[in-house]
């Protein structure tokens, strides 16, 4: 793509993002908008890398919220479901201005002139680059984790399951983080303890491990609640404050699989259907 076709695809984009923007139009021109900026949006990392205007943000919750810290994050990739509230729509119209007026000044820019790839630039995601590694949070039921991760291999997915990855000499936690640079998390919330408030201890409910409640807040704040799906079994307690996070009753009957994969289709993966 040469410059005046680079100009402009900025410039329709620019156009696309502030419409997305509005909220005082029909519930048709804006899935219309989304589906437009959807198709645009890799071409546009594309320009935005080969101008050297793409930047990659930190967000942080609320001070009054808590939470954690959200690194390296395009804001390009968040636009339809920002976390903590955030705008990524003035960040992306900062990069598109700067690119464009790189591309003005440049007469000979092209998508096609090859450039050193950064670390930042490896972060960023594409649609031919998306991984097919799914993390496996789980308990003690291990007749529960085998078919989940039956399943995902039937699916041509990877699981990580933390236990079955060498350890190379690193504690638990760096082996976890280590393992973690992955494109979905599935947990499993199975009913392997019970507690409840000091007030009502003679009223115990069934809860996850301790270790499962807190890879879900890992992997919330890393990857965002759209990339975070639970496998709720029996009346397992659903941990407080994880509004957002999308639960699946973990069915005798599998209906489950046919749930999670849609949910796994929609953060961007390629399923074949037939396989389920």
């Amino acid at each position: 793509m040469n410059q005046k076709e680079c100009l402009r695809k900025l410039t329709e984009f620019k156009k696309l993002i502030l419409k997305w923007k509005e909220t005082d139009f029909d519930t048709e021109v804006k899935n219309n908008t989304r589906t437009n900026i959807n198709k645009n949006i890799k071409i546009i990392k594309i320009i935005l890398i080969n101008s050297e205007c793409l930047k990659l943000f930190t967000i942080g919750p609320p001070p009054a919220i808590g939470g954690y810290l959200i690194k390296n994050i395009n804001p390009l990739d968040i636009i339809f479901d920002p976390p903590y509230y955030y705008d990524p729509i003035e960040p992306i119209i900062d990069m598109i201005d700067c690119a464009i007026g790189v591309v003005e000044e440049d007469e000979e820019f092209s998508t096609d002139r090859k450039k050193d790839i950064s670390e930042n630039e490896k972060l960023i995601k594409s649609d031919e680059g998306i991984s097919n590694k799914i993390f496996l949070v789980h308990g003690h039921d291990k007749e529960m984790k085998e078919t989940v991760a039956r399943f995902l291999k039937k699916i041509d997915l990877e699981p990580i399951i933390l236990h079955e990855q060498t350890n190379k000499g690193k504690t638990i936690i760096e082996k976890f983080e280590s393992n973690s640079d992955v494109h979905y998390a599935v947990v499993l919330m199975s009913p392997d303890d019970v507690g409840n408030s000091k007030d009502k201890k003679d009223e115990l409910l069934f809860r996850s491990r301790q270790n499962v409640i807190f890879e879900l807040g890992y992997f919330f704040g890393k990857l965002g609640r759209e990339k975070v799906c639970v496998l709720l079994k029996d009346d397992v307690e659903k941990p407080s404050d994880y509004d957002g996070i999308i639960y699946i009753p973990f069915d005798e009957f599998g209906g489950w699989k046919t749930a999670l994969t849609k949910e796994l289709k929609s953060s961007g993966l390629t399923i074949d259907m037939n396989k389920i």
